[in-house]
């Protein structure tokens, strides 16, 4: 028995387009050539699609279903029992979700923000969370003594959202006492890991579903970033004159928000080990710099000195650990080094 392109497709429930792209990807092909006109599928090309039709619903992948066929060691039976497997495990994760948000949907109708623990196991199952933290890393986290620190978190960001719903600025010592105390619990949380702390950040700014469960979106987040950088501001206060204080406080309220994203850029660059001399880096280097030399009010003077507390005071550092402060002053130093030789060269 031999059949046409279009036979075939009729007979087998597919388009014609379908058995094509199968034949271009070299998952099943028309084994007898006629006239060179025609091309024909035997016996053995049905049998073929018939074993590819039974894979497609255990929802394989066709480069997977390409692989199995094309080794005779793998067993169907095997891959039955593996799919099995799978289902099941699909089928719990759905399960424990229904029940995390069935438990999210009583909270959110007594009017309270789920804790830390909901949103982010609910996060866990609706989203891909290794795009932010590795398995280990999840497991450590569980592992942290749980506080009354993560219950009050809810409180902290409702009445973070009275605060600029009143329009209060982020230098009110309310709104800086509120942000610390916020930043406290994910600190807590996180073991004290600026990396993980930075991670934190990342997910929060990225993951609308997280924003819904925690009530923290974007413009609160930057909110609590400003007053943060505003209750910073004392530990500057001993290396700068009046004046100088005056350009770090406007900068807190108008460019502070800036900094995380770009700290979270330069943490995906350190951790995936690209060279700091890669043009990606050396482009978020150009902005730190840019940024940083903004902060200083575009003096060159008061610019050294951000960089030389910024050195001596880790408290400063929030999302910054040793290594990946390292490599931020390495970036740094490899981006003067070439502009210096940019410069020579003219």
């Amino acid at each position: 028995m031999t059949l046409k392109i279009g036979e075939l497709a009729k007979r087998a429930g597919l388009t014609v387009r379908a058995l094509h792209h199968y034949d271009k990807i070299g998952l099943l092909s028309p084994t007898i050539r006629a006239d060179n006109t025609y091309r024909l599928y035997d016996e053995d090309d049905v049998l073929r699609l018939y074993r590819i039709q039974a894979l497609r619903r255990l929802q394989l992948s066709l480069d997977e279903i390409r692989t199995i066929l094309d080794d005779p060691h793998v067993s169907m039976s095997d891959i039955i029992r593996q799919q099995i497997s799978l289902m099941e495990k699909q089928a719990h994760n759905a399960l424990t979700l229904r029940d995390h948000l069935l438990h999210l949907s009583d909270r959110l109708a007594d009017q309270q923000l789920p804790v830390v623990d909901d949103w982010l196991t609910a996060l866990e199952m609706t989203v891909n969370s290794e795009k932010y933290f590795t398995p280990t890393e999840l497991q450590a986290l569980r592992r942290q003594p749980k506080t009354g620190g993560a219950v009050d978190k809810s409180a902290l960001i409702l009445a973070l959202h009275d605060l600029m719903k009143k329009q209060v600025s982020p230098q009110d010592a309310l709104a800086q006492s509120l942000s610390q105390r916020w930043l406290q619990c994910m600190q807590d949380e996180s073991g004290g890991d600026a990396a993980i702390l930075i991670r934190f950040y990342q997910m929060q700014s990225a993951e609308t579903a997280l924003q819904l469960f925690s009530g923290l979106d974007r413009a609160t987040l930057d909110y609590m970033v400003r007053a943060l950088a505003c209750a910073s501001l004392p530990v500057y206060a001993a290396y700068c004159q009046p004046d100088e204080m005056e350009i770090l406080r406007q900068h807190c309220l108008t460019d502070a928000a800036a900094w995380p994203p770009l700290i979270a850029a330069l943490h995906l660059e350190c951790v995936a080990g690209t060279r700091v001399s890669n043009p990606k880096v050396q482009k978020l280097a150009i902005a730190w710099q840019t940024l940083s030399l903004k902060k200083a009010g575009a003096r060159a003077g008061l610019q050294k000195k951000i960089q030389q507390v910024f050195a001596e005071r880790t408290e400063l550092r929030m999302g910054i650990d040793n290594r990946l402060f390292a490599y931020i002053q390495s970036a740094l130093r490899n981006l003067n080094a070439s502009q210096t030789g940019l410069a020579a060269t003219r």
